[in-house]
This record gives C-alpha cells, structure tokens and sequence, in this order.
C-alpha cells in the first residue's frame, strides 16, 4: 500500500498538520485539503453522520492525492477499528480514551501480531486491492499505522502517564472540549485548570517518548502548545471552514 509517511514523521518529531471532516461525502474534500498543504485529515465517524460506505469512500479520495486519512470512531470497539483499517486508513483515533486498559485494547484491536491481534483480510483497500503475502504486509502495517488517544475526561488526565506508557500508543490528543466539561469549566478555553490539564499531557509525552497533540478551531491556542511541545495539530473542521469563510464573505459583500 501507498503510505503518506505520517507516523514516521510524528515519530521523528517532526510537526504535522490536519483538520477535521465531518460534513462533506465525496471524496473530493480531502483533496482540498491536500491542496492547502495539510498532512492529514480526521475523518469524524464520532460526531459525524457517516455510513461505512462514505468513510470508504473519503479514504480512497485522500489516499488518491497523498493526505493521510486518519478515522475518529465513534468507540472503542474491535468492528470500527478493524473496518477502517481494512478500507485504507492510515490511523485510528479513539475517543474518550480514559484507562491503561482501554489503551491496551485499542493497541490489539488495531495492530498485527506480534504487537496485537488484528485479523488479517487481504484485498481490501488497505493492500490497494492486490493479493499480497500476510507476514510482510502485517510488519508493513504495523510500521505505518498511527494510533492515537483521544484524551479528553479528567480520568484521562489522572491515567496520561500509563496511557502514553502503553505500547503502541503513539499519541495523546486532547479533546479541549469535552475535557473542560469534565473538569467542570465547560467552554472555559483559557481557563488554568485546563492549561494544567493539558500541560500533564504534554509533559507525560515527552517523558515516555510519544507525541501530544490537540484539535481545537483556535490557530492561537495550536501556536501556543505548539510552542510547548505539541506536534500533531489539527484545527477547525469542513464545516467551521464554510461558516467562517462564507459568514465573513457576506460581511465584506454588504460594505457600502
């Protein structure tokens, strides 16, 4: 299969840049994004209303153009990690990622053997079609196939140490929203107990060797954990780029 290399930059340190898609169906979307110059896009089967079929879909269209197509599921469970993996995608992330033990699950669901215990079907859009030999596409997935954590409740910031511990987890992704309404300061962006929050999470990154990261609509807020450490940086969503571009659009059009 065809990789875009994300992992390995993740990896290697280096700083990637996504965004979310949430809305749009045809597989042109990703290919926008492709054109701005993003590393890769989330998929968001979460908050988003898609059908297997259309999320087959946008990872063909992205991986058509060289963007890394990373699914958001909306759980954790065996059926949703497996599916998209099969389809092509090049990363999973899983919300609400709270436990050393959902870590470790999510690691068996979504890698091989010897590191997990992924089924292995071949001609499906993860080998692009083609028959190919178990053992050597299994070590090829494994080395490419990025996981990351969503952390985002106040149980995951108390277990961040053993969830970015676990192997096989490369990053923690903080989910800025749903963290702060379950530290109890819902929308409170700039809240301290947030920044602290958040904090914990990138110090624990560096500490066992992974990455963190966040997806938040706020360019400066990404600069500032940027800043701190953060290098997978997601911003905004297909929908939020539509309101604020055409929502601005209309503004300067009704200048006298």
């Amino acid at each position: 299969m065809v990789w875009s290399g994300l992992r390995k930059k993740v990896l290697a340190g280096e700083c990637v840049y996504g965004t979310m898609i949430r809305q749009a169906r045809d597989p042109g979307a990703p290919v926008i994004f492709a054109a701005t110059g993003f590393d890769f896009v989330l998929i968001d089967m979460e908050h988003g209303n898609y059908s297997m079929e259309t999320v087959a879909d946008l990872i063909r269209g992205a991986k058509s153009c060289g963007i890394a197509p990373v699914i958001r599921i909306p759980h954790l469970e065996s059926h949703f990690i497996a599916r998209v993996l099969d389809a092509g995608a090049e990363g999973v992330m899983v919300p609400m990622t709270s436990t050393r033990e959902q870590a470790e699950a999510i690691v068996q669901y979504s890698k091989y053997t010897p590191t997990g215990q992924r089924g292995f079907g071949t001609q499906t859009g993860q080998t692009d079609y083609r028959p190919l030999k178990a053992v050597e596409f299994m070590k090829e997935a494994n080395e490419h196939t990025l996981i990351i954590a969503q952390i985002e409740t106040q149980e995951a910031i108390e277990n961040v140490d053993a969830i970015l511990g676990t192997e096989g987890i490369d990053v923690g992704l903080i989910g800025p929203n749903d963290l702060s309404i379950s530290l109890g300061i819902p929308d409170q962006m700039g809240s301290e107990i947030l920044s602290r929050a958040i904090d914990k999470v990138v110090e624990a990154a560096k500490k066992r060797g992974k990455a963190s990261g966040i997806h938040i609509g706020n360019t400066d807020a990404i600069r500032k954990w940027k800043a701190k450490g953060m290098t997978v940086l997601a911003c905004s969503t297909d929908i939020g780029f539509m309101y604020n571009a055409s929502k601005t659009t209309l503004e300067e059009m009704k200048k006298p």
